[in-house]
């Protein structure tokens, strides 16, 4: 690349724009970074990625991408990096994940400049959301765009299993009121040297046999349990122990696996920082506020739980590890949303820029493809805030939904931010409050949806590709109206005050079976394989 000098802290993931004469030089450092830098450069030509290509989209397609007869190009002297180091994208529970939509995962993160996709060694232990089913048809595909793979979550048990070593060693396992355990949320005892022996071992097994791990997770089982045995309550706190065990594991594996990051969990009774024992540098850490208030901003101290979680978050950043080694767990597309439209991209900017501020590393998300519609703004709006948090919303909002909406974009502008102000204070979340004079007043601040929704279908008439986005999002909005009525009710019941304004319980409880059972496959419902048609998510 003659004549052109690359940045020395440009990072893998930077890239240069640079017109030279009748060339355009574009180069990273990397040939991830080279290739953002090619995607961006299609997005000045106008291209859009919003989402995956998912089957569901249809003719409406997951971008926009311009007919031109012929391509001008500006003077560009530019040079780019990301704000956070780690974007990573979660299969997570993967109740909707296929070999096939997988693939188009993939090639849109690397379009949306995101770098990390995790994926369970094997969620919960059933065998269907695991690595191994899907790791060599995505394996390619992840090498080809220098995209990182993450491969863990929770799951002690799956380098320590009850049913091949609980037989011959009880002392092994977690003691939980007087009696050895074999439950898979017990964690095992982590003072036996035996057992943490064999379990390292374990993993080295498994991290030979996967050589393309470039991040493992290392978590706890969810919901975990931790021993009540003498030996292992002498180690300290559940975060102490923790600590305790990742120091051997990082110091047995550092020799076999130098390019291989560790990462653990801060969560759930596990999130407060230790005052002792402190990670390796070389460690990595993801920072879990599971039952966070979503009404306001993690750090703003309007919600009690929030302001515990976020003084957890600056206690580990500020005197535990280095605030860049730590990626926030989002929960912006949780499943206790139960695919609830909680459009909420103000916020999702606000909080990263703060976190840019604090110097955190990153940040992550769950990515479902069944509903991958209703959260298609979130997922948008966080890959490019993480980019750039400092990008304007407004403007950036705009062009999203006029790139997206075309002819309807005004109706859905006003719909998106009516959504956006009420939604997230008018359904059952965890988090949010609910009483009758709240809910009554969220009600009514709704009702222009409708009408917006019905406008929009009439601007979009003539476009079949835009009128299957507003089916999309009539969907959500029938959903989430029926989703408020049924917390009102609820409410003036709890309140033991008559409910008049609304069909009843029954009435509206039925309309909500009909609207799960619409379109089981348009992207807007996430429905749980792993029971019955009626349960969702």
């Amino acid at each position: 690349m003659a004549g052109t000098t690359l940045p020395a802290d440009l990072g893998e993931d930077g890239f240069v724009l640079k017109t030279n004469g009748q060339h355009i030089i574009i180069a990273g450092k990397s040939d991830r970074g080279t290739l953002y830098g090619v995607y961006a450069f299609l997005e000045r030509l106008g291209c859009r990625w919003f989402a995956p290509n998912f089957n569901f989209y249809g003719s409406a397609k997951g971008e926009f991408v311009p007919h031109r007869s012929s391509i001008a190009v500006d003077t560009l002297n530019i040079i780019e990096r990301p704000a956070f180091q780690w974007r990573k994208l979660y299969i997570e529970e993967g109740q909707s994940h296929t070999a096939e939509n997988l693939l188009k995962l993939v090639d849109w993160m690397a379009k949306a400049r995101m770098n990390v996709l995790d994926c369970p060694n094997n969620y919960q232990g059933a065998g269907r959301t695991k690595w191994d089913n899907w790791r060599d048809t995505l394996i390619p595909e992840l090498r080809k765009r220098g995209l990182l793979i993450e491969v863990g979550g929770h799951g002690y048990q799956n380098y320590l299993p009850q049913e091949q070593y609980f037989s011959q060693h009880p002392e092994w396992f977690g003691l939980r009121n007087g009696v050895r355990s074999n439950a898979t949320q017990d964690v095992f005892a982590t003072s036996n040297p035996d057992a943490v022996r064999t379990f390292i071992a374990n993993i080295a097994s498994y991290l030979h046999a996967h050589p393309e791990i470039d991040i493992f997770d290392l978590w706890p089982p969810d919901g975990a349990q931790w021993s009540e045995a003498k030996d292992d309550v002498a180690l300290g706190t559940p975060t102490e122990r923790q600590m305790l065990l990742l120091s051997h594991v990082a110091a047995e594996l550092q020799h076999d696996f130098p390019h291989v990051r560790l990462q653990f969990i801060a969560y759930q009774n596990y999130i407060a920082p230790p005052s002792e024992h402190k990670p390796d540098k070389s460690i990595l850490m993801e920072f879990c506020p599971i039952d966070r208030s979503f009404e306001s901003a993690l750090y703003e101290g309007a919600s009690s739980q929030n302001e515990e979680y976020f003084h957890d978050l600056q206690g580990w950043s500020e005197n535990v590890m280095a605030p860049a080694s730590i990626t926030v767990y989002s929960y912006i597309t949780k499943y206790a949303w139960r695919s609830l439209p909680i459009t909420i991209p103000h916020l999702i900017v606000d909080e990263l820029r703060r976190f840019h501020e604090m110097g955190i590393g990153g940040l992550a998300t769950y990515s479902e493809p069944g509903s991958w519609a209703t959260f298609e703004l979130e997922h948008y709006i966080t890959a490019h805030a993480l980019w750039n948090p400092y990008l304007d919303v407004t403007q950036g909002l705009s062009d999203y939904i006029d790139h997206r909406y075309g002819a309807a974009a005004l109706y859905v502008a006003k719909y998106l931010r009516l959504v956006e102000e009420v939604v997230p204070h008018a359904v059952n979340i965890p988090g949010t409050t609910i009483d009758p004079i709240k809910q009554q007043a969220m009600l009514d601040r709704f009702q222009p949806a409708e009408q917006l929704i019905k406008k929009a279908h009439e601007a979009a008439e003539n476009d079949a590709s835009t009128s299957t986005l507003i089916d999309k999002l009539d969907h959500q909005y029938r959903y989430v109206s029926n989703e408020m009525k049924i917390q009102y009710a609820l409410s003036n019941a709890q309140n033991k005050r008559p409910t008049k304004q609304y069909s009843s319980l029954t009435d509206l409880l039925q309309e909500r079976d009909n609207i799960y059972k619409q379109d089981l496959e348009d992207g807007v419902i996430l429905h749980d394989l792993r029971s019955s048609a009626t349960s969702h998510k």
